[in-house]
């Protein structure tokens, strides 16, 4: 079965972690942000170096309602900048970096890919 994981964290130093219970992201989670800032955390993977200040304490973003609605944010605002272009629209949701258009439209085409075979799987 294919399914999101609503406690996932991930940074370059020490890679995906997928812990089973809210409490134990939490105790990892700070261990996580002391390595590298830029930590994607919970089911959005939600970067905390750049959106870690849509929260009061980075352990909101491992609620799995607060991280949608967060990564829900990103992607329409997202949206909003680049309305004609939905690859970098999407794309943006990874980076709204101009400098990295390139990074946003390879995430773009990564998300429409996995997203193609889980329609196959219907």
């Amino acid at each position: 079965m294919i399914a999101p994981h609503p406690f996932a964290l991930r940074n370059e130093p020490s890679g995906a972690l997928y812990p089973n219970t809210y409490m134990d992201a939490k105790a990892v989670l700070g261990k996580y942000i002391a390595e590298d800032i830029l930590t994607d955390i919970g089911i959005m993977q939600i970067n905390y170096r750049w959106n870690g200040n849509r929260v009061a304490r980075p352990e909101f973003l491992l609620d799995p309602e607060v991280n949608i609605r967060v990564g829900a944010q990103i992607l329409c605002e997202s949206i909003a900048q680049y309305p004609v272009d939905m690859q970098l629209a999407i794309g943006g949701y990874h980076t709204r970096n101009p400098k990295r258009e390139l990074d946003a439209r390879e995430y773009a085409s990564n998300v429409l890919s996995i997203w193609r075979s889980l329609q196959r799987l219907k």
